[in-house]
């Protein structure tokens, strides 16, 4: 069975993530997401990140730390998914390959329709912040 790397961006602003919704006619067609993609050869998962975020979002990212990853059957393929955060980014967003774009709470996040392979990654991304030191 054919692997692809896949890295996804959890992007977080003022305590809310982005998640985006697939369109009618694509694999997982109405789900939510995190935004990414594949991973090009040559490419870093921190290159392939902001490379995929220009792509579908227009929008400069900065890549912040490295939260999971999960490996799922989807279509006959075995997706191998990178999560990382992204803290900041610089332009205004676009939803250039997907239907909707949503800002919700990442508990809020648990209530949408998700991509099941996000799933393991969001709920990486809740402990993480749980064990964060209070500012």
């Amino acid at each position: 069975m054919k692997m692809i790397e896949v890295v996804a961006a959890i992007i977080e602003r003022d305590g809310k993530i982005l998640l985006a919704q697939h369109p009618a006619q694509s694999d997982q067609a109405g789900l939510w997401e995190f935004v990414g993609g594949k991973i090009e050869p040559d490419e870093s998962q921190r290159q392939a990140l902001v490379r995929e975020l220009n792509e579908e979002l227009g929008i400069e990212a900065t890549v912040g730390d490295y939260v999971a990853s999960h490996q799922r059957e989807v279509s006959g393929r075995i997706i191998h998914l990178h999560a990382w955060h992204v803290p900041d980014f610089h332009g205004t967003l676009q939803a250039h390959e997907h239907q909707a774009l949503v800002w919700c709470s990442p508990e809020e996040a648990l209530r949408y329709p998700l991509a099941p392979a996000d799933i393991p990654l969001l709920e990486a991304f809740m402990a993480s912040r749980a064990a964060r030191p209070a500012d």
